[in-house]
């Protein structure tokens, strides 16, 4: 009997006893050791559990706020950043400013006239054949590069609309929408381009044949990147107010070989117009250029005919 287990269950109909032998009861208690081990195991996995959670939000605290430290170190290095830029867009302009007064320095010092060039080794403008005036309008900067409704301020010296003191222009300022399309006025390669919330705003440079250059300041946006090489007539950028402004505007510059020449004269060259840039800028030795693109033209006619000929003779 000691070795049995009696279980009793009674109702209306009297009572029932069930008995249970030694081997059920060894399994019960195995089963009932069993759930105790699993339920203390649960615990001690649980309590575990419970604490590397607690460390891993500890540690997302810490990772949090030293995520902010580096957030807010990278935005003090951006506004550094920027501050380094917009101060080297000053010193960029300041050179600019410096480099295009060599002309009025010339004319102080007396150089322009030296270099003036006489009648007799001026350019021959009719001597000169249709192949070297396309050449010179497709590299050298010539007509408008935007459309414009007017020309706000010219070349030369004025009194600064915002500052207002006088100051050397280097170029013209010609009005238009922001927007408008800016195209290149010759062939060349794209040197610079510099966006600026000061002094030029979003600038952008040309280097074109032969020692010129043309300047381009307060775009609104860019359509070249630095060392793309480009056509006459290429969109490269679209008129803005960026920088020092007062509205809506393309200043535009043309240079040559550093020095600041007034842009209105290339702005009136044109294949009908041709002789006007040859009577404004006569410091510039037009006559050897031709003399090259001349040449350049004549071996161009050589190779052609040189391909030419061969053909005939042999069809003949």
């Amino acid at each position: 009997m000691k070795d049995q287990l009696i279980i009793s269950i009674s109702n209306i109909h009297g009572s029932r006893h069930f008995q249970l032998g030694k081997f059920f009861k060894r399994n019960l208690v195995a089963a009932s050791i069993f759930v105790a081990v699993s339920v203390i195991v649960t615990a001690i996995v649980i309590n575990y559990l419970v604490g590397e959670v607690d460390q891993s939000r500890q540690s997302q605290q810490q990772l949090n706020v030293h995520s902010k430290q580096l957030t807010s170190e990278i935005e003090q290095l951006e506004r550094f950043r920027y501050t380094l830029e917009q101060d080297l867009a000053e010193r960029n302009d300041e050179l600019e400013q410096v480099s295009g007064r060599m002309g009025e320095l010339e004319n102080v010092l007396g150089i322009e006239s030296e270099t003036e060039l006489s009648l007799n080794n001026r350019l021959d403008t009719a001597a000169v054949n249709s192949a070297v005036r396309l050449s010179m309008l497709q590299l050298i900067p010539n007509g408008s590069p935007i459309e414009y409704r007017r020309m706000s301020s010219g070349f030369g010296n004025r009194i600064h609309p915002i500052k207002g003191k006088k100051r050397r222009h280097l170029g013209i300022d010609l009005v238009a929408k922001t927007g408008t399309l800016v195209r290149a006025p010759a062939d060349g390669v794209v040197e610079l381009v510099r966006p600026s919330k000061k002094g030029y705003g979003n600038l952008l440079k040309i280097n074109h044949a032969y020692g010129f250059m043309t300047l381009y300041a307060h775009l609104h946006s860019f359509n070249v990147k630095s060392g793309d090489f480009i056509r006459k007539g290429d969109v490269i950028a679209q008129t803005g107010n960026s920088g020092i402004s007062t509205g809506p505007h393309l200043h535009y510059e043309v240079r040559f070989l550093g020095r600041a020449l007034n842009p209105k004269s290339f702005l009136d060259w044109n294949s009908t117009d041709f002789e006007i840039l040859f009577d404004h800028e006569r410091s510039i030795r037009w006559d050897s250029l031709v003399k090259i693109l001349q040449a350049q033209a004549s071996r161009h006619l050589q190779l052609s005919l040189h391909k030419v000929v061969p053909s005939e003779e042999i069809s003949n």
